[in-house]
């Protein structure tokens, strides 16, 4: 019994200590830093932080497995834990086929940002939680776009959001999550599932006018579109204007706003959205949503650019992300604020969506629904947080759950 306690408590410790850990963009930094600059430490950690070598882990998928990903995965198979090979190249292709061009994210994210925006203007109140009165509902809309119209419409509130915040958590943090948490993430998967299939038949019809599927690659799909691509939205727009916020007194930030509020239609500047998405990337490559990941070793094998790096196979290794972004071999002046940098490999401008093969296959809709709701935000004046310091973010897990902020009204 007191082995089960032991043990409980130190799954809980860790639990909290990455859920903490993947808000800490300073630290982690700090950390790519000292494993760059001592390759014995990393090598002995078996971490990799460098450009070169997070590059070469995802350029390696046989040696460097997503398989780590399988406790994750509780809501089914997608493509974003598959191990590589014939079945993860079927399925992108799949998604690839059936997803519509990155501009029908556009215009939903758009249509439901400008909506959400004239009406905190027009309404009386002056605060609002961007996570589920803007970025949920704005990510909702957007991705319902993918579907013909055969997903419903969720009002605010809808526990099927909550449901996907609690899937998303553990998508972040599954294999090191408590009991309670992995229970929470069984319930929740098997809600969604059971909802996806009970809105089968339109999801279907709708899908299989671009080829032939089966009802039960509709439903695996369409639940993996839903279950990460959701949350994981969400969870960005919210890390976007943190980091914002925080650099706020950036001359190139103030420019940013002054240009948007001054416009008078700034949806339709195709020249200035263009300038956003350039934002949205620094934004994220400061501060990224999956700013740690983990592979499988999966068999001995040498790895790093001294040729020095024997790692073991059956092991984990962590890659940092977030390390090869402010890696001054990739780009110079990595730690400061500049939309316009650019990358030693321009492929490195969208790192924080993975590499290759294993790069997120809803890289450009994810950007697109980024660049919509980060548009409405700026037209708010004098936006900031709304609450002190020491709860102005609220968290369940490693997913931001709240962000309160407020503007100014007249």
């Amino acid at each position: 019994m007191r082995k089960k306690r032991i043990h409980r408590a130190a799954t809980w410790l860790k639990y909290q200590g990455v859920s903490a850990l993947v808000h800490q963009p300073r630290l982690l930094r700090l950390i790519a830093r000292t494993v760059r600059d001592l390759p014995w430490l990393g090598r002995s950690q078996r971490i990799v932080a460098s450009r070169a070598d997070v590059v070469a882990s995802f350029e390696r998928p046989l040696a460097f497995s997503s398989i780590a990903h399988q406790p994750n995965l509780v809501a089914g198979e997608f493509v974003i834990g598959m191990e590589s090979g014939e079945r993860h190249t079927a399925e992108r292709l799949l998604l690839a086929r059936q997803v519509p061009r990155s501009e029908a994210f556009e215009r939903s994210a758009t249509q439901e940002a400008r909506a959400r925006v004239e009406s905190l203007l027009a309404g009386s109140e002056r605060t609002f939680d961007l996570i589920d009165d803007y970025m949920v509902p704005v990510a909702w809309q957007a991705i319902s776009g993918a579907f013909a119209g055969a997903l419903p419409t969720l009002p605010p509130g809808d526990p099927m959001f909550l449901k996907l915040r609690y899937l998303g958590a553990h998508l972040i943090v599954g294999p090191v999550a408590t009991e309670a948490v992995h229970a929470r993430a069984r319930e929740s998967a098997a809600e969604v599932n059971a909802w996806v299939r009970a809105n089968l038949a339109g999801l279907h019809k709708a899908w299989s006018a671009q080829g032939a599927l089966t009802p039960d690659e509709v439903a695996r799909t369409v639940v993996g579109m839903l279950w990460v691509g959701h949350p994981a939205t969400v969870q960005s727009g919210g890390l976007v204007m943190q980091e914002l916020l925080e650099r706020r007194r950036d001359p190139q930030l103030r420019g940013l706003v002054a240009r948007v509020q001054a416009h008078p239609d700034p949806w339709g500047d195709a020249a200035l959205r263009s300038e956003l998405k350039r934002h949205v990337l620094e934004l994220l490559r400061l501060r990224p949503t999956f700013p740690m990941l983990t592979r499988v070793i999966r068999r001995d094998t040498f790895h790093g650019a001294d040729g020095k790096g024997l790692l073991s196979g059956g092991k984990q290794l962590v890659l940092l992300p977030i390390g090869a972004m402010s890696d001054p071999a990739a780009t110079p002046d990595p730690l400061s604020y500049r939309p316009d940098r650019s990358f030693t490999d321009p492929r490195d401008l969208y790192l924080n969506f993975g590499w290759g093969a294993r790069q997120c296959p809803g890289r450009d809709p994810v950007i697109e629904i980024l660049t919509s709701a980060l548009m409405g935000l700026l037209q708010l004046p004098q936006l900031d947080w709304a609450e002190a310091r020491w709860r102005r973010i609220r968290y369940d897990g490693p997913i931001i759950s709240s962000m309160r902020l407020t503007f100014r009204k007249g």
